[in-house]
């Protein structure tokens, strides 16, 4: 699909991605460029950070003693801290108990070197509808019968979105960049 961009859509996706210092290499997930359909303009290449890209520029900023995301599991979430809003855990120690129970949510966190400290948690269904509302390749609905067996392997190549193939790791990059996009730092 990348091939039958426009051309200059691609060159300029790059170059973002270059003028940050980020490498578009596949393993290493820093930027990628992803072929969109537009109504004026046919087929174009879109920049679009990836998870360890987010990660990295924050890093680069020197300005983190902590980054992190994670899935939360069933009776893990405790709600939310009356006086400060902050989303409260009591994490599961047991890693193979904690591994076969049904992940709820995501959460994100950093700490400065300050001191300053910041957590966000997103229920599943939170992700679920942000995705669905956002992505332009991924549909709830069709997530739902994917997880119910409802669509045939011979069909699946219809939905190549990472949101499909992994969507654990795409609720964390979501979690991430809205963390830090609003309360982080970044730098090149």
């Amino acid at each position: 699909d990348l091939q039958a961009c426009d051309a200059s859509t691609i060159v300029t996706a790059a170059l973002l991605g270059e003028s940050l210092n980020l490498s578009p290499s596949p393993q290493l997930g820093q930027y990628y460029l992803v072929p969109y359909n537009d109504k004026k303009r046919g087929k174009v290449a879109q920049f679009q950070l990836g998870y360890k890209g987010y990660i990295q520029l924050a890093l680069r900023s020197g300005q983190y003693r902590k980054l992190g995301c994670m899935e939360i599991r069933q009776g893990e979430y405790l709600g939310k801290d009356p006086e400060t809003a902050e989303p409260r855990f009591r994490f599961i120690e047991d890693d193979d108990l904690r591994e076969r129970l049904p992940i709820v949510g995501y959460m994100a966190h950093f700490e400065y070197l300050n001191g300053f400290r910041k957590r966000i948690y997103w229920s599943r269904e939170k992700v679920l509808n942000h995705a669905d509302t956002y992505s332009q390749a991924f549909s709830k609905e069709a997530y739902d019968k994917i997880q119910n067996g409802q669509i045939a392997d011979k069909d699946m190549w219809k939905y190549s979105s990472f949101w499909y193939k992994d969507f654990d790791s795409m609720a964390q990059k979501t979690l991430l960049r809205q963390l830090i996009s609003k309360w982080g730092i970044m730098s090149t």
